[in-house]
């Protein structure tokens, strides 16, 4: 395991082995200017295109340079780049967001739970957990904005928001292709194809990606390969310009998913006994009490009797049209997108039936519309108003199958299915502005005014409709629906220090919907919990130093974050069988401070340093209604003062990154690269109850590529390698009556990538 420790030895190695190449290369030719290039954001909803510095909030922009340089393979990989940033996927679904952001976040998969980071493709919410960890597939880029978002972006943003656009087609011919080639059978293929059709009137792009490989876990009980890969997306674009003044953009993509299910590996827990029952008697969990499994060494090496599957498709199609009025720009953008995930999950981790998800059957269709005018006709005054609407249907049917007794000989299985169906709607009036107050001094005001109405219907954990789904065969359907209004308010005050120096302070709020449970038992448990709150006030400083050779942004924050959703999971007996539930409640206050570094500095020409630092104390003031001593009942005196001392889950207080990148010039043949870099994150808990089991130690991932670009740079030959020290972590774990099962965690990889632009 690569600790703090060895970090020094790192990075005098690469140090050394960069002052090495650069006295070897002729530096003299290479073409770069001594300054940090902009990026432009898409976030902030203006009428004229802004630089990141510009931004008077906490912002982590990527660019398409950004994202290839570090061969970044989707979302879950910039989180490691960005501070107080963790933007994992939930484990026992593939491609279900579980992000966080300054602490706030979710850790489950129930699908009427809304996130507290939101993500936005080319300007439309995903409301839907699964496939939400998008690919990085032709983007122009990707930002992150920490804390919440509510006055632009509206609900589930109280942690921030992920903003990812797309490369639109250009007017000029040309595309690009990339194939790689790595460790585990991965052969991944994706590019682009720009063509002009009607000159200064109608573009289009067509990008494709197929990606596969055999997966990182060996299934020695089936003897096949758990979680391989295998998804193909495509995405027609055009671009019309009838006029000088309108432009319309048409999105669609098809995505396909037919890969393996998220493994998990099963952990002894003999060795770490939960405690149950009022004499605090050690008693193991199911897989070793009565089956008396031990399971295998290698973390890799997986023991499932059932062989899961991911087969998942979404169609999208997102209209972004836009009109110069002259004093200020009309925007349009409207989204539909419509999703069917089925999936099979061995959840327990054994050879036995303990806990298994067999052959659950999903489907999501959302609509979204916002309007908006953002005004460019004052030096003094700038805003950008506007009306959102969206609405959401989901129909979710889990089948359950578990051990409820008997013998490792002779075991009792029992069957259950639920199913709910959904209807979400949501309305939402925005407004955000400044205003000049001096040369140097300007004040932000906004405020977004939301009302929402959910309706669900749901047949509860039911043997009965375990071969159907259907509503039909439920001998009991609950239904209910509530209605919420919330107004997030912003106020802020920027101050232009400098040409290259913006400090600001900021006060805003942000809240994530109420909901439902999806996986209620009873209608005691059906909901909905409230909505949650959280008011984030920041302070900040960005600068732009040196010629513009080094760029330092720092920002602190403090959170009172109010009525929080937790999801708890509890053992309860429904018809006489212990069952494992989720529950989501309302029960928790908490303060959350703290602070982030991001700085890049151009060393010399070719030799570029990045690093940032983050640091989160997120603290429960209050955490009623847990039983947090474990002892099968809840009782307040005893279990509050304990809850309230928990850890917040899946939530380091330290973390950082730090990144050296190289060019020199081989004179007359091309260009070589180099790329190393550290990410680093303190130790954690996975699960609200801070289960000793799974408790995640800090550890520290080192990735380095190299990679040959010919003369015109047109063509490019990289070998990369991601976690080289081949640390050992996961992204989710489950401590439960019936077994402890961890998931995730990427192993040392390689690969060998050829990149072509025509």
């Amino acid at each position: 395991m690569l600790h703090q420790s060895n970090l020094q030895s790192f990075l005098t190695r690469t140090a050394s082995t960069l002052a090495v190449l650069a006295a070897a290369a002729d530096c003299a030719a290479i073409a770069e200017q001594l300054e940090i290039e902009e990026v432009v954001v898409v976030s902030q909803k203006r009428a004229e295109a802004v630089s990141a510095q510009n931004v008077a909030a906490a912002v982590t922009a990527f660019d398409t340079n950004a994202i290839e340089d570090a061969f970044v393979a989707n979302l879950s990989d910039l989180g490691r780049l960005a501070p107080n940033v963790q933007l994992n996927q939930a484990g026992t679904y593939s491609g279900f967001a579980n992000f966080f952001i300054r602490g706030i976040g979710i850790s489950n998969t129930i699908r009427t739970v809304d996130p507290a980071v939101g993500v936005f493709i080319d300007g439309v919410y995903i409301g839907y957990g699964p496939t939400s960890v998008l690919d990085t597939l032709d983007i122009a880029s990707v930002e992150i904005l920490r804390g919440p978002q509510g006055t632009l972006f509206g609900k589930n943003v109280t942690g921030g928001a992920v903003v990812v656009q797309t490369r639109r087609p250009e007017p000029e011919f040309g595309g690009h292709l990339l194939a790689t080639l790595g460790s585990f059978e991965q052969i991944d293929l994706q590019g682009a194809l720009n063509l002009p059709l009607v000159e200064d009137r109608l573009d289009a792009r067509l990008a494709f990606m197929t990606k596969n490989s055999d997966g990182f876990f060996d299934n020695r009980a089936l003897d096949t390969t758990k979680a391989e890969v295998d998804v193909t997306v495509m995405r027609p674009s055009l671009r019309w310009t009838p006029t000088q003044n309108l432009e319309i953009s048409l999105i669609a993509e098809l995505y396909r998913d037919k890969g393996g299910s998220s493994a998990s590996q099963n952990q002894d827990s003999r060795n770490d006994p939960r405690l149950l029952g009022a004499d605090r008697t050690p008693v193991p969990a199911i897989a070793q009490r009565v089956f008396g499994y031990t399971p295998p060494a290698d973390k890799y090496d997986i023991n499932h009797n059932l062989q899961g599957y991911v087969d998942a498709e979404a169609q999208s199609l997102i209209v972004d049209a836009s009109y110069d009025l002259g004093h200020g720009l009309a925007t349009l953008v409207g989204g539909y997108r419509d999703v069917r995930y089925d999936s099979s999950t061995d959840f327990d981790g054994t050879p036995f039936t303990i806990f298994h998800f067999p052959d659950n059957r999903e489907d999501q269709e959302q609509f979204s519309a916002e309007l908006r005018y953002a005004s460019a006709f004052s030096d003094t005054v700038e805003f950008t108003a506007g009306l959102y609407y969206f609405t959401q249907e989901m129909e979710i049917g889990e089948r359950r199958e578990f051990f409820a007794g008997g013998t490792a000989d002779n075991p009792t299985l029992a069957q259950s299915a639920g199913l709910a169906a959904t209807d979400d709607r949501s309305l939402a009036l925005f407004g955000e502005g400044s205003v000049t107050l001096t040369d140097s001094l300007a004040l932000v005001v906004g405020g977004r005014y939301t009302t929402e109405k959910k309706e669900i219907t749901l047949c509860p954990f039911t043997a009965v409709i375990f071969d159907s789904l259907s509503f039909g065969d439920c001998p009991s359907v609950l239904r209910d629906d509530e209605s919420w209004s919330s107004f997030s308010p912003k106020l802020g005050l920027n101050w232009q220090a400098g040409d290259d120096i913006l400090a600001y302070a900021l006060w805003t709020k942000g809240f994530r919907s109420g909901s439902f449970n999806a996986r209620a038992p009873l209608a005691e448990a059906l909901g909905p919990v409230d909505e949650e709150e959280v008011s984030s006030y920041e302070i900040g400083v960005k600068t732009q130093l040196f010629d513009n050779r080094l760029r330092l942004n720092v920002a602190a924050y403090l959170s009172d974050y109010e009525n929080i959703q937790r999801t708890i999971s509890d053992t309860v007996l429904i018809g006489g069988v212990p069952q494992v539930l989720q529950i989501p409640r309302n029960a928790a206050e908490a303060q959350i401070w703290g602070f982030e570094v991001e700085s890049r500095f151009i060393v010399t020409t070719g030799l570029s340093l990045d690093f940032s630092v983050g640091y989160t104390n997120a603290g429960y003031d209050e955490f009623s209604g847990v039983d947090a001593d474990r002892d099968g009942s809840y009782v307040a005196a005893a279990d509050d003062p304990l809850a309230a001392d928990l850890e917040f889950e899946r939530v380091p207080e330290w973390q950082y990154t730090l990144a050296a990148t190289y060019e020199a010039t081989l004179t007359g043949l091309g260009f070589v690269n180099f790329r190393a870099a550290y990410q680093w994150q303190d130790s954690q808990f996975i699960d609200t109850l801070n289960s000793p089991s799974l408790e995640l130690d800090s550890y520290g991932i080192v990735d380095a590529s190299i990679g040959f670009t010919d003369m015109s740079r047109r063509y490019k030959l990289s070998l990369f390698g991601r976690n080289l020290s081949d640390e050992e972590f996961y992204d989710f774990g489950f401590d439960g009556g019936t077994h402890r099962a961890v998931w995730g965690g990427q192993p040392r990889t390689w690969g060998i990538q050829l990149s072509a632009t025509f």
